[in-house]
């Protein structure tokens, strides 16, 4: 063998081994997988079974998160989309596992295979979930100051008003003005005036943010800054400077800010607030201030433009005062009177709406002359910024409410602080001591009372609705008057500064007093009041480390009613127990010797045990711990011993003794509740549920809220006064038996051992009850199942909320009898996997009331309304389902709903068997089964009250508003689709000779169209049928990522376009003009855009002009103008003839090939362009 065949040999020896090699291992890997397969779907099932458990603890994290407000991270996201994709993808194989595809050779190894990769994958994800913080699944979003820039309830556009607010929107706006002040009068409407303003700001958007700040007449630093940090969600350190230099750095990193600063009485320190000073760097960030003094927002705060809002022109106030009488101001006996009245009031929106309520509903015209009698002989009173008329019009209002109850109530209102929120129960409460209810024996008819007289203060205008719920507010003109006429007729005091508490302790005849917060450093109470027949004391927060001398209390033998708030904390003195009438307190802790105590609020920070002194006090009628968070233990015996008890509020968390272990008992017993024979209203937790007191303390109770487990109660309340909230377990015996009865909210989370609700827990149909919550169950399967001889069931029902409630089938199993559900007004249900229908046929009696549905995240469901025998309803057949007082409709993610009613499978949401006569709200989203909303043949008017319709997410479906419904939808206001991938166009419109139908669809009253992401819809309007539609309402349009489109609008509705204030479009690949060609006898045409202000362009890459042939386009009112990657478009160019320039841009041009606009030289452009374009701008 020569050395050319040696080598050759050893190269086949190489190769034959290579290639041996990598077929033994192909071999042995193909061999592991058919000899390991069982072990390799066995793991696959463990690793499939340890993922699911993470997911769904990752899923309980996530849904506690969402009912927290939070916004969920979107890597948790991910990993939960991420765990659904590869569950579903484990149980296809392991459903090919169990139809025995491992006999055969080759699906042995496929199965055995898929299996070994997806336990790997099912694995690394479980580690992956194991390692997210539980803690930190979401996060809550910036605080939005909505309510205050949205909310302007009770504001009249009068022509007086408006060229002030005109004015302060050109100062905010003008670069070289960082300060404004709005000063006036008390009373005459400043506040609603810049409230106004900034709605006209946020509408224009000026502002990226906007801080509204309430300062008073006696302003705390801390206090604001606290409120600006809330604002700009911002965690503040202790610290007076480190607080300012937090302020001052976050408030830099805002562009464009607005900070109003209301009712401002004299100088404020801006700097040691912390709100930087207004200079070059800084000319987007403004300041607008209100006060009642001139001097102080021109000198004090240095404003640099200012406005003074005056009172009412005469015939505004007549206008707005009859508004309020309504047809009262017509008669010919009472219009003279009103017109004096009026004239008396001196034009003050205050006084008008304060005197103009207590008359309204006064017939008698002897009550009209009286009433103007009194105003014009009331006296005046000097009190600082008001008119003296002004005085004497809430003075009359407070005279004419005639019950010296209203009057002694609103008196109380006067003495906490200004723009406090007033605790409605507080009221109750000083009212119960001082004994100002005539025929009232209980608390519960004190409490009746005083919401009514609450009702008739805020009727004439002298209260207003709190901040809060069970809160009232006065506003600051009529607590000025109304602390005047307290002090004079009542000698009632609100004490304002340290010097006048000195002064008036002395005063003999004083028998209230109020203490509000006061902004000294130092507070030096008297070491004795004179103030022999004081009955009302009320000490409210102050600044920390003040003590009360020892004496303090000594001499005050007629105090009826004593409130100590928590600043007052510590050692309180010994003279507190010579207080023998004391009939109310709050926050104190010797309290053994008031013997007359009939209300007590008691609320101590340091210490975990009630003082067991508490059980002397026998004539208790109210006793509220509720407030006091670290109360744990509660000695035995105590609460047995206030055999007078007619209220009793607990905390959460009392540590109730179970049973005697031995003859020492630390802790109360819960059936030590069964002794309080006259208890009508009780709160209280309690951990262990067997420990119930006896079913005779149940039997009285008027008003309860009661949670069982770890149920916990908040500061809420739902609108009822008798709530069950059952976690976790129950006792089913008598006492739970009659809870079940009379409750009218019940709450049933993580509930055990419960699968039929009506079966188990209430043989009577639960007859009360309101509001039914149940959470996070694994285990109920119906709602209703078995009534037996019951007539009705739930008759009184007003809401439903099923939340992750896994294992419910069906909410009714069975016939229901006519008045079950009958007040059924709001149904929601979420995350009920095994739910395949909402409302059975048997509950079509139920649908006549309700108000609002939604359904979510429920995979299953494949109809709202199931019919369960066909004869119940005919396809064809003239019979419909009506929901009629239904205004509000939300499905989302539902994947499987085809049919909103089960009758066929058309995978038409909607057809034609459902009536909504009323809905004004329609959202659909993740409804990937349904192909169309309406059928093409609906002609019904089923739908013609709809004024809000959101699409989104609906892969499948074709169309949005078919012909037909074109007219019946004439009351839509808001339209918004948003990734429906199959639409090709939004309205099909099509020819009709039908008069009567082409009127209807030019009415449409359309004002907002959003169109995002429809890859396929390649027109807006279909056609163009001259003359039969319009939508010349529409003032807002949004169009993003609709790739196919090739223009916006067809020529007749761009013309008809004369209310469209704000026009954007971006990200449409496609578009090559913004109004289509108009195929008829070319002619010059003009679209006119008389109200747009703002245009956006973006990222339009094949744009070249507006519209394609001759045109003169009008746009007098654009002030924002941005223009980014569109660049084959022209956007200015130098116009030949005549232009007309209003507050913005005016153009005309006639050639074909037309720029975006024409300016003449010299004249003004937008005064907003996006940055991206400006160099190209001033190249053309």
């Amino acid at each position: 063998m020569n050395f050319r065949e040696q080598i050759e040999e050893k190269i086949f020896e190489w190769v034959f081994e290579a290639v041996l090699g990598c077929v033994l291992a192909a071999l042995g890997c193909l061999l592991g997988y058919l000899i390991r397969y069982k072990s390799k779907v066995d793991n696959l099932k463990t690793q499939l079974e340890e993922l699911r458990g993470a997911r769904d603890r990752l899923q309980h994290e996530v849904d506690t998160a969402r009912r927290n407000l939070m916004k969920i991270e979107d890597d948790v996201k991910r990993r939960l989309t991420e765990s659904d994709d590869v569950i579903a993808g484990a149980e296809k194989i392991l459903e090919d596992d169990n139809r025995g595809w491992y006999l055969k050779m080759m699906s042995r190894y496929q199965v055995s295979k898929r299996a070994d990769k997806a336990a790997s994958e099912a694995k690394n994800l479980k580690d992956e979930i194991s390692k997210i913080d539980c803690n930190s699944v979401g996060y809550r979003e910036p605080t939005q100051v909505v309510e205050t820039v949205t909310s302007n309830r009770g504001y009249e556009a009068f022509e007086s008003r408006k060229p002030t607010i005109t004015g302060v929107l050109e100062a905010l706006k003008d670069p070289n003005i960082n300060r404004i002040g709005v000063h006036g009068m008390g009373g005459v409407g400043k506040t609603m005036l810049v409230t106004e303003v900034l709605k006209q700001a946020e509408k224009e958007k000026l502002f990226d943010k906007y801080l509204f700040l309430v300062v008073s007449n006696d302003p705390d630093l801390k206090k604001i800054q606290t409120e600006i940090s809330k604002q700009l969600d911002l965690k503040l350190e202790e610290g007076e400077v480190v607080r300012r230099d937090q302020l001052r750095r976050r408030l830099k990193q805002e562009n464009r800010v607005l900070i109003i600063l209301d009712d401002i009485w004299k100088y404020l320190d801006l700097e040691a607030l912390g709100i930087f000073s207004f200079g070059d760097d800084n000319k987007g960030c403004k300041l607008l201030l209100t006060s009642r003094f001139y001097n102080v927002v021109c000198n004090g705060m240095d404003t640099q433009k200012q406005f003074e809002v005056k009172v009412f022109l005469n015939g505004e106030a007549r206008n707005l005062f009859e508004k309020i009488v309504g047809d009262l101001a017509k008669t010919s006996e009472i219009k003279p009177t009103m017109l004096q009245i009026v004239e008396e009031c001196a034009g003050l929106p205050i006084a008008i709406t304060t005197v103009a309520n207590a008359l309204k509903n006064q017939k008698n015209p002897r009550i009209w002359k009286d009433f103007l009698n009194q105003l014009k002989m009331s006296s005046p009173r000097e009190i600082e910024g008001m008119n003296e008329k002004v005085y004497k019009s809430i003075k009359m209002s407070y005279e004419f409410l005639q019950s010296n109850e209203a009057k002694s109530l609103l008196l109380l209102c006067s003495l906490h602080g200004e723009d406090y929120n007033i605790i409605v129960e507080d009221l109750l409460r000083y009212g119960v001591g001082l004994g100002l209810f005539d025929n009232v024996d209980t608390v519960e008819g004190a409490r009746c009372r005083v919401h009514s007289l609450v009702e008739r203060l805020k009727g004439s205008s002298l209260l207003l609705d709190g901040n809060y719920n069970g809160t009232v507010k006065m506003h600051d003109v009529i607590r000025d008057v109304v602390i005047n006429i307290a002090a004079e007729e009542r000698h009632m005091l609100t004490v304002r500064t340290v010097n006048e508490l000195q002064t008036r302790s002395k005063r003999k005849d004083t028998v209230a007093i109020s203490l509000p917060y006061i902004n000294d450093d130092v507070l030096e109470l008297p070491n004795q009041f004179e103030c022999s027949k004081l009955e009302l004391l009320l000490l409210f927060s102050q600044k920390e480390g003040y003590r009360i001398p020892d004496s303090f209390f000594e001499g005050l033998k007629d105090l009826k009613v004593l409130k100590l708030s928590v600043s007052w904390y510590g050692v309180l003195p010994s003279s507190l127990s010579s207080l023998e009438n004391l009939q109310t307190l709050y926050n104190a802790i010797i309290i053994g010797e008031l013997k007359n105590l009939k209300a007590l609020s008691l609320s101590l920070y340091d210490t975990e045990r009630l003082p067991k002194e508490i059980g002397q006090l026998t004539h208790l009628q109210l006793l509220d711990l509720g407030k006091w968070s670290k109360l744990h233990f509660i000695p035995p015996n105590v609460l047995s011993n206030l055999t007078g008890l007619e209220e009793l509020y607990l905390p959460n968390d009392v540590k109730w003794e179970v049973e005697v272990q031995s003859t020492e008992i630390i802790n109360a017993m819960v059936s030590e509740l069964d002794h309080l024979s006259h208890l009508t209203k009780l709160h209280i937790c309690i951990e262990n549920a067997k420990i119930l007191p006896d079913a005779k303390v149940f039997e009285r109770l008027e008003s309860y809220r009661i949670g069982t487990g770890s149920a916990r109660f908040g500061d809420e309340t739902s609108g009822t006064s008798r709530i069950l909230h059952l976690n976790r377990s129950f006792q089913s015996d008598h006492g739970y038996k009659v809870l079940f009865r009379k409750c009218e909210t019940l709450v049933l989370e993580k509930m055990k051992g419960v699968k039929n609700i009506l079966y188990l827990l209430e043989s009577e149909g639960f007859q009360s009850l309101k509001h039914l919550t149940v959470n996070d169950n694994d285990e109920i399967q119906y709602i209703i199942k078995s009534m037996g001889v019951l007539d009705s069931v739930f008759p009184s029902l007003e809401s439903v909320n099923l939340w992750n409630v896994n294992n419910l089938e069906r909410i009714c199993y069975m016939q229901l009898p006519t008045k079950t559900f009958c007040n059924l007004r709001v149904v929601r249900v979420s995350s009920c996997c095994k739910l395949e229908f909402v409302f059975s046929s048997s509950m079509v009696g139920c649908f006549s009331h309700q108000q609002e549905i939604k359904i979510e995240d429920c995979k299953i469901v494949s109809a709202i309304v199931a019919i369960e025998r066909q004869e119940e309803i005919e396809v064809n057949s003239d019979d419909n389902i009506v929901f009629a007082n239904l205004h509000s409709l939300k499905l989302r993610n539902l994947f499987k709903l085809k049919d909103f009613l089960s009758v066929v499978d058309s995978r038409v949401l909607f057809n034609g068997k459902v009536v909504f006569p009323i809905l004004k709200k329609l959202e659909i989203e993740g409804m990937d089964s349904m192909n169309m909303i309406w059928p093409d043949q609906l002609v019904s008017d089923f739908f013609g009250k709809l004024e809000t319709l959101t699409v989104s997410g609906c892969t499948n479906l074709s169309k949005i508003v078919p012909p037909n419904m074109l007219g019946t939808l004439r009351n839509l206001k808001e339209l918004k689709i948003e990734k429906c991938g199959s639409i090709e166009e939004v309205f099909d419109i099509q020819e009709t000779n039908n008069v009567e139908e082409s009127r209807d669809i030019v009415a449409a009253e359309l004002i907002s169209l959003t169109l995002r992401n429809l890859k396929k819809v390649k027109h807006v309007w279909s056609m163009n049928p001259q003359g039969i539609i319009t939508f010349g309402k529409l003032r807002t349009m949004k169009i993003e990522c609709c790739s196919s489109l090739k223009s916006v609008f067809p020529t007749f509705v761009a013309k008809a376009h004369m209310q469209l204030e704000m026009l954007e479009i971006k990200d449409c690949a496609s578009v090559e003009e913004i109004v289509a060609k108009d195929e008829g006898i070319e002619t010059t045409t003009l679209f006119a855009f008389p109200q747009l202000t703002t245009l956006g362009l973006q990222n339009m890459p094949e744009l070249k002009n507006f519209y394609p042939r001759n045109h003169t386009s009008e746009w007098p009112s654009l002030k924002g103008l941005g223009i980014q990657k569109c660049d084959k478009l022209k956007i200015f160019g130098a116009n030949k003839s005549s232009v007309e320039e209003t507050n913005g841009l005016g153009h005309h041009a006639s050639l074909i090939l037309q720029p975006l606009f024409f300016v003449e030289k010299g004249s003004e452009r937008s005064q907003h362009i996006g940055r991206n374009n400006i160099c190209k701008i001033c190249a053309t």
